[in-house]
């Protein structure tokens, strides 16, 4: 199965707005619809030899990081769902990897992958809550309500985590898709990050 046959990607119905700015619905609609041929795809597991749905596997999923380095921000959110779940015997689960993408995919207005990522973005929230004053600058300055500084609030921060842990786009997507990461170190990498982010954030945003 070639997913990028199955999918159509250059269909006027799936590009038909710009993916790097959608909607949380329509992120929602075009994450789906990868997850879906992605799920076909399962599907043929037990039918294929497996080195022949290994190969096919690697190819869809190459197929996704090309978008996703091409700014689409489904396929940088499906790209962190997917890492997070693994492929046995494909491509590992691997929560440096699933992280890296889902940090891209906020940065880029994600809702999808900052709730997946939930649990990474709480100190975050924590350090604004516990610094006095913080949050209610932060709603004032730039007109948000308790709807959406949330995402506000962790789409900013993960473009500064980016800058300063130099973490590129196109670096990322030129990985191996079948090596995975030391996630211990990059938990640490990120703490030594937020050091200087933390307070970056909020001179920016508060």
């Amino acid at each position: 199965m070639d997913i990028s046959k199955t999918v159509d990607f250059d269909a006027d119905d799936f590009f038909a707005v710009d993916l790097s700015k959608v909607h949380y619905e329509n992120q929602r609609v075009f994450f789906n619809i990868i997850r879906d041929q992605f799920n076909e795809l399962n599907k043929q597991e037990d039918s294929l030899p497996k080195n022949v749905f290994r190969e096919q596997y690697l190819q869809a999923i190459m197929d996704i990081v090309e978008m996703a380095a091409g700014g689409a921000v489904p396929a940088q959110d499906y790209l962190c769902y997917a890492y997070k779940k693994g492929v046995e015997g494909v491509i590992p689960a691997d929560l440096t990897r699933a992280h890296e993408w889902g940090i891209i995919a906020v940065s880029n207005g994600s809702k999808l992958a900052s709730e997946r990522l939930r649990l990474f973005y709480e100190p975050l929230y924590d350090f604004c809550l516990r610094t006095e004053g913080a949050l209610e600058n932060i709603l004032v300055k730039n007109k948000l309500d308790e709807n959406t500084v949330t995402d506000f609030v962790a789409q900013n921060y993960s473009i500064l985590l980016l800058e300063e842990m130099k973490i590129n786009l196109l670096d990322v997507a030129k990985k191996d898709v079948t090596e995975g990461g030391n996630f211990v170190k990059f938990q640490y990498d990120v703490e030594q990050a937020n050091k200087a982010v933390f307070p970056k954030l909020l001179k920016l945003i508060a």
